[in-house]
C-alpha cells in the first residue's frame, strides 16, 4: 500500500509542478503558443527536434525539445515566425548549439521541390558562380549531404554536428533530381534558372 501511494504522489507531483517548472506531457504542449506539430526527430537520447506551425499566426519555427525522465518535454529554444515569401523556393529556418543543429525547410503549396539536400562538396564554387549540380551527384556525394525527400511542403533535420557554411548550404532539386533552387551560405533563397 505504501508503494502505491508514493507511486500516486509522484504522478501528482509531476503534473502539479511540471507545468510550473516548464515540462509537459507532450511536446506539442512544450512549444509556447496554439501550434500544430508537424514533424519531430530524436537527436538524442535527451532531446527532440520539432517542426511547428503557429495555429494563430500562420508562421512556422523550430525548436530543440529537452526530454526529462523519457516522457517529460520542455523546450530548449529555437527559431519562430517565418513563412515563406512570395517569389521565393523557400523558406530555412535554422537553429542550433554546439552540440546540434535543426535545419527545417518549408516549400509554397503548389512547389515542383520533391527533394532538399544540406552540405556542400563544391568548395570551390563562390555565391555568384553558376554551377551544375544534380540529385545524382549529391547522392554519389553522400558523405558531403544529408538529403530527404520533401513531405507536406516541408522538411526537418537533426544533425548531431553544429552550425557551419556546409550545413546552412540548402539545395532543392525536382521530381527529375534537376537543381531548382539553392541557398548558398549567407546568401536568400533563390531560384536557378541558367
Amino acid at each position: 500500500m505504501k508503494k502505491v501511494l508514493i507511486v500516486i504522489g509522484i504522478v501528482i507531483g509531476v503534473f502539479l509542478i511540471g507545468p510550473l517548472s516548464g515540462f509537459h506531457l507532450t511536446e506539442e504542449n512544450a512549444i509556447p503558443g496554439d501550434v500544430k506539430l508537424l514533424q519531430s526527430l530524436d537527436i538524442d537520447k535527451y532531446g527532440t527536434a520539432v517542426l511547428y506551425k503557429d495555429k494563430t499566426q500562420g508562421t512556422f519555427g523550430v525548436s530543440k525539445l529537452n526530454k526529462k525522465l523519457g516522457f517529460l518535454y520542455q523546450d530548449g529554444g529555437g527559431a519562430y515566425g517565418y513563412f515563406v515569401e512570395e517569389g521565393k523556393p523557400f523558406q530555412a529556418i535554422g537553429s542550433g548549439t554546439n552540440k546540434d543543429f535543426i535545419v527545417a525547410v518549408i516549400t509554397p503549396a503548389n512547389s515542383m521541390i520533391k527533394y532538399v539536400a544540406l552540405g556542400n562538396d563544391m568548395t570551390d564554387v563562390t555565391t555568384y558562380d553558376k554551377y551544375e549540380l544534380s540529385l545524382d551527384e549529391v547522392k554519389a556525394n553522400s558523405q558531403d549531404y544529408h538529403l530527404k525527400e520533401v513531405t507536406n511542403n516541408y522538411v526537418l533535420f537533426a544533425l548531431a554536428e553544429q552550425y557551419s557554411q556546409d550545413n546552412w548550404t540548402i539545395r532543392a532539386f525536382d521530381n527529375d533530381g534537376k537543381l531548382i533552387a539553392d541557398k548558398l551560405f549567407a546568401m536568400d533563397e533563390r531560384f536557378i534558372d541558367w
